[in-house]
């Protein structure tokens, strides 16, 4: 690249590259430390990946009644009254169902036509199958706005802010998650953090970043912390990392191939092939959407360390719930992959004080 990108955040183009991952570069914005996909991938290119290999499943949303139920709880201790709700990427609706039934007035948008198609005809959902941008919704209806792991997807995630502030009434709220980039998975697992899947993720923000973002677009930050998610635990991270590092060292002290060897290694790799190290720890759930991404056999070496994740995932497991009482308090305080952050639309006489 013959320029360094401006950042979405401090606005300096001031960024370097961290690596490229399944052949997307990641930068990071030395000034705040944002990590983005650069340069954003045009919309064909993201319809057609989605069409392709990023599947919604039915059976996991609808499982999920509890854990619904549990985050519109939570957002209504900053609004008791609740009212009018919006959902962006809405899914099949289930979260908007736990709010109908807790008194709430909602309704959702959702770029994906089968789920938004569930969401209308089988629960009765008044969902908008387009981009928010498209939506038809009036201005400064809405008492809250809530977006679990959509930020992270979207092209300008600062454009859907500032749409998101004009639906919002004076004083509404808002309630957004993503992945953490500063979480225990993403520091020791680096590049091969499940979360860092681009082109499904094109943002990584932190409890830094997001709130800076939000602040900019008119929002006081009520509230942040990060959580575990639907992340893994931090022992079976600490063995995934070990792996990459393990298998970095293997490569570093191995002689080096003559140019024709490689050149013919090179002639004879598939194209856009993912280096072996991006099999190791499969994509999390991602709040249930799961992207595929296409990667080549991994070697024998490669298969037996797989294995060997595999067998220790129930030990793990096993320690983390035994070590919960010290594990929790680390998620929540910055180590946790999902971050969760509350924010309230500043009323007119504030935003001119601000």
């Amino acid at each position: 690249m013959s320029t360094s990108p401006a950042c979405l955040v401090s606005s300096v183009a001031n960024a370097s590259l961290r690596f490229v991952q399944r052949g997307y570069p990641v930068y990071r914005c030395t000034s705040c430390g944002l990590e983005f996909v650069w340069p954003i991938p045009g919309p064909a290119e993201l319809a057609e990946y989605y069409d392709r290999g990023y599947a919604v499943p039915l059976e996991r949303y609808a499982a999920a009644g509890a854990r619904n139920a549990a985050r519109i709880a939570d957002i209504e201790r900053f609004c008791p009254a609740r009212g009018r709700l919006l959902e962006i990427g809405a899914s099949y609706g289930h979260s908007l169902l736990a709010a109908r039934e807790r008194g709430w007035q909602v309704t959702g948008v959702e770029l994906s036509p089968t789920a938004s198609a569930h969401a209308r005809q089988e629960l009765g959902l008044e969902i908008y199958n387009c981009d928010l941008q498209d939506a038809p919704l009036p201005e400064a209806s809405f008492d809250a706005v809530i977006l679990w792991h959509v930020l992270e997807h979207v092209r300008d995630p600062r454009a859907q802010v500032l749409r998101i502030g004009e639906l919002l009434k004076p004083g509404g709220f808002l309630g957004l998650r993503v992945p953490n980039i500063e979480s225990f998975g993403a520091r020791v697992a680096g590049q091969w953090w499940p979360w860092m899947c681009p082109p499904a993720h094109l943002w990584f923000f932190s409890r830094t970043t997001l709130p800076r973002l939000l602040d900019s677009c008119g929002f006081d930050i009520l509230e942040t912390r990060t959580l575990r998610g639907d992340g893994n635990n931090l022992y079976q991270y600490a063995l995934m990392a070990a792996g990459n590092w393990l298998n970095e060292l293997r490569h570093s002290l191995r002689p080096s191939p003559r140019a024709s060897d490689q050149r013919a290694r090179a002639a004879a790799a598939p194209s856009g092939a993912a280096p072996v190290a991006a099999v190791v720890g499969p994509p999390a759930s991602r709040d249930g959407a799961q992207p595929s991404v296409a990667s080549p056999p991994p070697s024998g070496l490669m298969q037996r360390w797989l294995h060997t994740l595999e067998r220790a995932q129930p030990i793990t497991n096993a320690m983390a719930r035994g070590t919960r009482w010290i594990v929790e308090p680390l998620e929540k305080r910055g180590w946790g992959d999902e971050l969760l952050v509350y924010a309230r639309k500043r009323r007119p006489a504030q935003a001119e004080r601000g």
